[in-house]
């Protein structure tokens, strides 16, 4: 399951949107593809993933496609919504979504 928590403000958590499931769409997993090159797949897949430089360059590269793809899994997100999640939720969230496109196309390690 993925899900993502939209706050109202620092503690308070406001709704939450989860999804069983997501079936990947061919073009989606060309963005996913794009997105995976500028990240470091050993460090990934050894949970070894920091929020530094790396991660931020991921962001600010991808911001747009990452955007899309959040608001795709979640079809009742707004984008408002989406300015409301803590970056540090969306980091998880990437790196289970990454690891469940890699295990589909028999790249996990496990």
């Amino acid at each position: 399951m993925m899900r993502l928590n939209i706050y109202r403000n620092q503690r308070e958590v406001e709704k939450t949107f989860e999804v069983e499931g997501y079936d990947l769409m061919y073009g989606t997993v060309e963005d996913i593809f794009g997105i995976l090159e500028a990240v470091d797949l050993d460090k990934l897949d050894g949970g070894d993933v920091n929020i530094g430089d790396d991660a931020f360059k991921v962001f600010q590269d991808n911001r747009q496609k990452l955007n899309a793809l959040i608001l795709d899994i979640f079809p009742d997100m707004t984008a408002d919504d989406l300015r409301k999640v803590k970056v540090k939720d969306l980091i998880p969230f990437f790196v289970e979504l990454f690891r469940y496109v890699m295990d589909s196309f028999g790249k996990s390690k496990n």
